[in-house]
């Protein structure tokens, strides 16, 4: 009886081993080495390491500002050429939000973008993700610690180019009431250095966090879908749990403003630093292909999109005149996303409603997708423990 009993495990061993022999072997945790290899290749990681603050001040309510020097305009910038700082607020260091501000962006001609970082301190309002009451049970965020970066690049924290631009020179003039000729003739975007000066920040101050979000609204939810996450990576390693929370950045282009799309290519030159195997990353293309590579290559990155399918902001600045074709542009896109990567790419689409953006303002408490609390579906998306994250599009309903 032993023998059969030996016999019968000796086989069901053969059978596992053959089976896991047939499987391959199981994908690296995180981000796979030779992506890692091709992102440093092209240069993704060229400012990390490079640009320590020169002060840090506390400015009330637990917050603390970190200065960067301007090393003669070679340092983390705003597009006018003034000094770049952002925040920390400590709080359970094994839990880190990175956070990136929005403010809109700035291209040839067209210039609708924060300029200053000083006109973007951290909200001080608890509101939304700011409410950091430990015992407020509607913010999945309120026991985390905070790297907070204002947005003053003009090109969604991605850029790396300098523009000599009369027009713009002229704007600021107008804008600050400067004398002619007084203006920075240059427009300076350097959103890859504004954002690996904040993501060294957040390694020096929070080094052992082992739960990350990196987060941003709008303008900086266009930058966390973008180089965030690999720097996060590159920074902490792959064994954090990293999830990405794209709040109202759509993340797609109008390809029909065929001008406004290639000067945003040429001002910004983000480009470069795609990695050579996206062979969808296209600079006059749709900028999802990049999320796209990043899951195919990244196997426990996980990410989310909220947006509503009115989105007047998002609207104006792709140049999408109707509701329809916003939603239908986002879907479009997006969706594919979700297709690929179900378990680990969802959305939350809210219909008939043009608000912008929700985690910092009270729609992170009241909003809704067929039913579902924004806050509880975030809850659950940024713990691995809780199943209960899906997939959420609601009917299309006409805006009010």
């Amino acid at each position: 009886m032993k023998n059969i009993i030996t016999g019968t495990v000796a086989a069901c061993l053969m059978v596992a081993m053959a089976t896991a022999a047939l499987a391959g072997p199981k994908p690296p945790r995180g981000l796979s080495p030779e992506a890692a290899q091709e992102l440093e290749a092209k240069g993704v990681d060229k400012y990390l390491g490079q640009f320590t603050p020169v002060s840090s001040t506390e400015v009330g309510d637990g917050w603390i500002k970190h200065q960067f020097d301007l090393e003669d305009g070679a340092g983390p910038v705003c597009i006018a050429g003034t000094s770049y700082s952002a925040f920390t607020r400590a709080g359970n260091p094994a839990k880190l939000l990175i956070f990136q501000q929005g403010g809109g962006a700035c291209w040839q001609d067209f210039y609708q973008c924060n300029i200053f970082a000083e006109a973007q301190e951290p909200p001080t309002a608890p509101v939304g993700i700011w409410d950091f009451d430990a015992k407020n049970k509607d913010n999945p965020f309120a026991d985390y610690s905070v790297v907070y970066m204002p947005y003053c690049d003009g090109s969604v924290f991605s850029g790396d180019n300098d523009v000599v631009d009369p027009a713009w020179q002229a704007y600021i003039e107008a804008a600050l009431q400067l004398p002619p000729g007084f203006g920075p003739p240059t427009r300076v975007h350097r959103g890859l250095r504004n954002q690996s000066g904040g993501m060294d920040l957040a390694k020096a101050v929070f080094p052992n966090a082992s739960r990350i979000t990196v987060a941003g609204t709008s303008a900086g939810g266009v930058g966390v879908a973008g180089f965030a996450p690999f720097l996060a990576r590159l920074l902490y390693g792959n064994q954090v749990d990293l999830t990405v929370f794209n709040d109202a950045g759509p993340v797609v282009a109008n390809l029909n403003a065929v001008d406004d799309v290639a000067a945003r290519a040429n001002d910004w030159q983000v480009a470069k630093f795609y990695p050579d195997s996206c062979t969808g990353c296209d600079p006059l293309g749709q900028p999802t292909e990049l999320i796209q590579w990043r899951l195919d290559n990244d196997s426990t990155v996980r990410e989310a999109f909220y947006s509503t399918d009115g989105d007047l902001v998002a609207r104006f600045f792709n140049k999408v005149l109707t509701q329809s074709a916003y939603r239908t542009l986002i879907l479009m896109e997006h969706e594919k996303l979700n297709a690929n990567h179900p378990e680990r790419y969802k959305t939350f689409i809210v219909s008939g409603d043009d608000s912008h953006t929700a985690l910092q303002n009270a729609l992170f408490q009241t909003q809704d997708a067929n039913g579902v609390l924004l806050n509880d579906w975030t809850g659950h998306f940024i713990s691995p423990r809780k199943p209960f994250w899906t997939n959420l599009i609601e009917e299309f309903v006409p805006v009010p």
